[in-house]
């Protein structure tokens, strides 16, 4: 009797441990299905319809993964980004002798994305303020054309730029 208790006692836990997966299968499970989708929502779809995980548990697994594996992205393109410095700082001085005077278009012409871009500019930008606000009171003082084409025509300042000084002059104007 005893030998056939613990014959029954090693079946039902060795299949109730086939029940189980592994940590090691539940990650290659993951992997597989955020290689055929494009986000972490479409690698929990897979996970559910093919490998039968519980929605909550699919989504969570799927959007860990992702985390990941942007972070490590980010990771690659930071160190090749610093790889490249000396590049970028000529890119930036040619951009700033840019007769359009947009350094945001400049740069993404060299490839940059452009948030970098946008942000790189915008510092550049604020480390010259106050010779930018000189610019904005010599050409309030002009009465023949308007302050932003002044800055546009003489210091070469972007249409952006140029237009919301206007905008702002204006404003300001209106509630005198």
């Amino acid at each position: 009797m005893r030998w056939t208790k613990a014959w029954f006692a090693a079946a039902v836990t060795a299949s109730a441990l086939a029940c189980f997966k592994t940590a090691a299968k539940k990650a290659a499970e993951v992997r597989e299905c955020s290689r055929i989708t494009m986000d972490a929502q479409g690698a929990a779809q897979c996970l559910v319809l093919q490998y039968k995980w519980k929605q909550a548990a699919a989504l969570t697994a799927a959007t860990k993964y992702q985390q990941e594996q942007d972070a490590i992205a980010q990771l690659h393109a930071d160190s090749t980004w610093r790889a490249e410095a000396a590049r970028h700082k000529r890119e930036i001085t040619d951009c700033a002798k840019d007769p359009s005077g947009d350094m945001t278009r400049c740069l993404v012409g060299y490839g940059w994305a452009e948030a970098r871009a946008a942000a790189t500019a915008d510092s550049l930008w604020r480390h010259d303020g106050s010779k930018h606000r000189q610019e904005v009171v010599t050409c309030t003082r002009q009465r023949k054309m308007q302050a932003g084409s002044c800055l546009q025509l003489y210091y070469k300042w972007s249409p952006d730029r140029a237009l919301a000084v206007d905008d702002s002059i204006r404003r300001a104007q209106m509630r005198r």
